[in-house]
């Protein structure tokens, strides 16, 4: 998410360095709003949000059920 004063990861808030490598991950309305984004929806009912390296790791673990 870009604000302002930087850029922060919308899974956990943290203000990122100016270099810190964010990707944008496409889920449901509903995961999006687990993490709290407000982001508008794509025209597919999806949203893209930024995740920070940390926080997708824990995605992909979460949806491979561990």
């Amino acid at each position: 998410m870009l604000r302002e004063d930087g850029r922060y990861c919308d899974g956990c808030g943290q203000k990122l360095p100016p270099a810190a490598k964010l990707a944008r991950q496409t889920m449901s309305r509903e995961e999006a709003r687990q993490y709290g984004s407000t982001a508008e929806e794509n025209a597919d009912g999806t949203v893209t949000i930024d995740l920070c390296l940390a926080c997708r790791i824990r995605r992909a673990e979460m949806r491979k059920g561990r």
